[in-house]
């Protein structure tokens, strides 16, 4: 009897613990850059018409890792936007932390990608978002600072607004950084990889040149959320996107 009882609670308590996100089913095109084709994948509203785009730039883990089962995605696209996601290890290659030039690389390959998405089909032409992810905070910060203080020779659409989660500004654009677009900061208290003074400094820098932004620290969190602080990540995710693209 003790053994079935032992037996029915462990039922319950799998019955009860949150599932993971539903992985959306996307589809994949690609674009060219620098003499190579980069994979891109498109998650749409189930309404018909044309959307806002906001670009996810994934983090070192890859494209595929375990991130996609945060509802990230989900929550954007049920919120009406177009997601898109690059594959920019295609271009030059998985991530070997601290090499500069392979960083560089990445951010002329998303923007690269930020043009591409904006001559699609059913996509509104009133700027984008970009939310990054570990790497890609950095690489969304990168960006960022890059079509706002010192825009490429080609010209790129306006970013409007950055989500970024557990990642910091690039040390090389920290000192050339004139302005950026509104911020929104999410981070662990206790990560291990990206130290919380990464975020901490990133507030800093732009109380310094007065770019608005929000920021949220969560208490006994790392380099990852645990369902109920990711909930609560997506939905100020949505909802500082919204403020900002609308």
């Amino acid at each position: 009897m003790t053994a079935y009882c032992k037996l029915i609670g462990i039922m319950l308590a799998l019955l009860t613990l949150p599932a993971p996100a539903q992985q959306l089913v996307g589809t994949k095109t690609a674009f060219p850059s620098d003499h190579r084709m980069i994979t891109i994948e498109r998650f749409d509203p189930p309404n018909s018409g044309s959307h806002t785009a906001v670009v996810v730039i994934h983090g070192g883990g890859g494209p595929d890792s375990d991130w996609k089962k945060s509802g990230l995605l989900n929550a954007l696209v049920a919120a009406g936007y177009s997601v898109f996601l690059p594959h920019y290890f295609d271009g030059a290659g998985q991530w070997k932390p601290d090499d500069n030039h392979q960083f560089l690389d990445y951010i002329r390959t998303l923007n690269d990608a930020t043009r591409y998405i904006t001559h699609q089909p059913d996509v509104r032409d009133n700027g984008i978002g970009v939310v990054g992810i570990s790497l890609g905070g950095y690489l969304a910060l990168g960006l960022s600072e890059e079509v706002r203080s010192h825009p490429p020779p080609l010209k790129s659409p306006e970013i409007k607004v950055v989500v970024e989660f557990y990642g910091g500004m690039p040390d090389f654009a920290i000192e050339r950084m004139t302005t950026l677009p509104p911020v929104l900061i999410l981070h662990g208290q206790d990560d291990p990889y990206v130290s919380v003074n990464r975020a901490l400094e990133l507030e800093t820098l732009l109380q310094k040149k007065s770019v608005p932004y929000e920021s949220k620290i969560y208490p006994h969190q790392g380099h990852s959320f645990d369902s109920d602080t990711q909930k609560d990540a997506n939905q100020r995710a949505v909802t500082f996107l919204n403020e900002h693209l609308h």
